[in-house]
């Protein structure tokens, strides 16, 4: 048939791909000595994970639909650039928070806020070990060993954060052809019992230049524990995204994470989830709206390992011109996790004739007496709904904008924060203003 690969083709891509994974793991193990990796023994462990699962083979079932070339291609280096307060101030999001600032994966003093209020933060110890991964895989033991300068925040228990945690990730490019800035930001936060926290991860390009951002967050929740977590992508249209987050969350507490991947030219958004206490409360949302040729890729994987535990997915997808998205998600639910209910929707609106979306929900169910269910739909805008604004005197544009606006409501009307709503609210319309 036309189209399929013939086995001796098949085995040439194959030995390609291995050649170019064998190339790209040995530049970032330069990275790595270069990053003295070799002096934390979290590094070092994570690096000899990275080695043991490598890059993804031809074909790889997780990678099928998230090309690597470029990435496998380029050559990385670490950056040393300074940003300016002005500069800064900027691209910072207008809010009265604790604001903690890295420039290409290292911590500015001098940008981050002098009062913390009741967190405590501290850079990680060379011989700390973080906690272990909820689902690994190869980019998140990539930042894990090549992150210069990982952050460690407590919330101690009993205390509520009055004030956001705003953690402001500023990446820059070089006009280099010869050699791509690579920046790596690493977090761990942990809230105590009863304690309350919410968080704003937001990650910038100081310029147009190619970059690559590698990110990574672990939350652990104590019980009975309030965390909300919102994330901001609005990197430029050339830049390499590649981020896995990790929630652990305790008995009795309400936890909410929800991220608007509006940039980049490649994304790869990974969150992970633990529901390791009784009685929790989760929701987990993201919203996608690639242009042009860029790639969105966003996966989420829950383990229900406690009963009585109510998780709720909302992922929504806006694809446009000849971009693609991809959605994988996987629910678990463990033998004990009696009386679970869990729910996970994708919803897809294609706006460009090539735009594509591939989407898998995923269940696995262990246990008996839950109440476990997901689904998918992808559509376009709805003819009817189109004329019936045009005919109340709405110009098209205007219309389909109109249309596009309320179909992210759902998410974007959830956000507490007026000034990170106008934000997300103002991406939105900059990336809809060519449709």
């Amino acid at each position: 048939m036309a189209g399929l690969l013939t086995n001796s083709e098949r085995a040439q891509k194959r030995a390609e791909v291995a050649k170019l994974n064998e190339q790209a793991m040995s530049r970032f193990s330069e990275l790595f000595e270069q990053r003295h990796g070799v002096n934390s023994q979290h590094a070092k462990t994570h690096w000899e994970m990275a080695k043991q699962v490598g890059l993804p083979e031809f074909r790889h079932e997780d990678w099928h639909y998230t090309p690597l070339n470029t990435v496998l291609e380029a050559q990385y280096r670490f950056s040393d650039s300074d940003v300016e307060a002005k500069d800064c101030e900027a691209l910072a999001l207008p809010i009265d928070a604790y604001r903690l600032v890295l420039i290409d994966g290292r911590y500015s003093s001098a940008l981050s806020s002098i009062d913390m209020g009741p967190f405590q933060v501290s850079l990680l110890d060379n011989q700390d070990l973080l906690p272990s991964p909820v689902n690994s895989e190869i980019f998140l033991h990539l930042t894990e060993s090549l992150a210069v300068q990982p952050l460690v925040v407590h919330l101690a228990a009993n205390k509520i954060a009055e004030k956001s945690l705003y953690l402001l990730n500023i990446s820059t490019g070089s006009s280099d052809k010869q050699a791509t800035n690579i920046s790596q930001y690493r977090y761990h936060l942990t809230l105590d019992a009863n304690s309350k926290a919410q968080v704003i991860e937001h990650y910038v390009s100081l310029n147009d230049q190619m970059h690559m951002t590698g990110s990574r967050l672990t939350v652990e929740v104590g019980d009975n524990a309030d965390f909300s977590h919102f994330k901001l992508n609005i990197e430029n249209g050339q830049a390499q995204h590649f981020a896995h987050n990790d929630i652990v969350i305790g008995r009795d507490s309400r936890v909410k994470s929800t991220s608007f991947l509006l940039g980049a030219l490649l994304t790869r958004n990974h969150t992970s989830a633990r529901l390791d206490g009784e009685n929790t409360e989760f929701e987990l949302n993201s919203l996608l709206l690639p242009k042009g040729n860029e790639i969105a890729d966003t996966r989420t994987y829950l383990e229900h390992n406690k009963g009585y535990c109510n998780s709720r997915q909302l992922h929504k997808v806006i694809a446009m011109d000849s971009s693609k998205a991809v959605f994988n998600g996987m629910i678990k639910v463990a033998p004990n996790a009696l009386k679970t209910d869990g729910q996970m929707t994708n919803n897809t609106l294609l706006l460009g004739e090539k735009a594509e979306i591939d989407t898998k929900p995923q269940l696995e169910i262990y246990a008996d007496d839950v109440k476990c269910g997901h689904g998918a739909t992808v559509g376009r805008i709805d003819d009817e709904q189109l004329f019936y604004l045009r005919s109340r005197g709405i110009e098209g544009k205007a219309a389909k904008h109109m249309i596009i606006i309320a179909f992210a409501a759902e998410l974007t009307e959830s956000i507490e924060s007026e000034e990170l709503k106008h934000a997300v609210m103002a991406n939105i319309r900059q990336r809809l203003a060519e449709v």
